[in-house]
């Protein structure tokens, strides 16, 4: 199925990101704590099962895997216009991913399973060090909830059908840092907006005004 107009587009657009903007308030008002809470008590192994493989492979490296095997299958059978899809989740994925590890730099917030240090947000120095690269520091914004909506984003905005399974595997993988007691309902959602933001504009360029035409050829009408 392929998406409507553009205006139906940026509705969907404007639509999640009012969604998962106001997740991310609501976690910072008090959801982050009652659900870490509620993963520091327990949860059935199966869920933590599943979760532990969700992280592991929405991971972007396997993202990107999947991308390029995607894009060569589509290059393979002449399928242009799918290419510039892959080609746009692909990128898509990559800049929100390295924008959510540039923002966490600076943020400094604590994972909500670290024990050993106050919860807060210290930015890039906590006390006399530097803690902007260090794994506990970087809670807010989750990369994986920002690289797995930049991945899927720009084939929800092609493809409805594919794109919304696509979304719907993109709040698993958010949905699994949680349940690993790895992030705060507010740092996926803060996540999932970077990548929200991140698969618009690569699909304006790339997809609904042909950016790369060079390499990727005109777009269809």
């Amino acid at each position: 199925m392929k998406t409507g107009t553009d205006r139906s587009n940026a509705a969907w657009a404007s639509a999640f990101g009012l969604l998962f903007a106001a997740i991310l308030l609501a976690g910072v008002a008090g959801w982050d704590s009652s659900a870490a809470a509620t993963v520091r008590a327990g949860a059935a192994p199966g869920l933590k099962q599943a979760a532990r493989f969700l992280s592991r492979y929405g991971d972007f490296p396997f993202l990107l895997g999947s991308g390029v095997v995607c894009l060569a299958l589509v290059l393979r059978r002449g399928k242009g216009e799918w290419a510039r899809i892959v080609v746009a989740m692909i990128l898509s994925g990559i800049i929100a991913g390295l924008a959510a590890n540039a923002i966490k730099l600076g943020t400094g917030r604590v994972r909500p399973r670290v024990d050993q240090v106050e919860q807060g947000w210290y930015g890039p120095r906590h006390g006399d060090r530097w803690v902007s690269l260090q794994h506990e520091f970087q809670s807010f914004p989750s990369s994986h909830a920002a690289c797995a909506f930049g991945f899927f984003f720009p084939l929800f905005l092609s493809r409805r059908v594919a794109g919304a399974a696509g979304l719907a595997v993109a709040v698993a993988i958010a949905w699994s840092r949680v349940q690993l007691n790895a992030h705060y309902i507010s740092d996926v959602a803060g996540g999932a907006l970077i990548g929200l933001l991140a698969g618009w504009l690569v699909w304006r360029w790339l997809v609904a005004r042909g950016g790369l035409a060079r390499w990727l050829g005109a777009p269809p009408n």
